[in-house]
């Protein structure tokens, strides 16, 4: 019998109040860009499995999130999921920065 996939983005729930922000200027509309990350809590059902939620608002008309990150435990999701949000932010091809700064998102991927 093969296990159901699971679906990590489902099993998050409700992302609850973030734990840390960021708040990025946009280069295209001068507004803010606010990346958010949740809390990092045990999965329900798997062992030794944490996750943490994150967002982003500012760029679309709707909250940006996609699947959360993933890790052993709490630190390991929480650093996965600051990872995940710069890589996507990175991606969307909208460009912002950081108190004025160069264009970029430092602290948050390799750029």
């Amino acid at each position: 019998m093969t296990e159901p996939l699971i679906d990590f983005k489902r099993d998050v729930g409700p992302f609850g109040d973030p734990v840390a922000t960021r708040e990025l200027t946009s280069e295209v509309h001068g507004g803010p860009v606010i990346v958010a990350v949740g809390k990092p809590r045990p999965h329900p059902s798997l062992e030794r499995t944490w996750f943490c939620p994150w967002r982003i608002e500012g760029i679309e008309d709707q909250p940006i999130s996609g699947s959360p990150g993933v890790g052993i435990d709490g630190w390991q999701a929480l650093d996965a999921a600051m990872e995940i949000a710069g890589a996507a932010l990175q991606g969307s091809g909208h460009p912002v920065n950081f108190h004025g700064g160069p264009p970029g998102i430092r602290g948050m991927s390799s750029d």
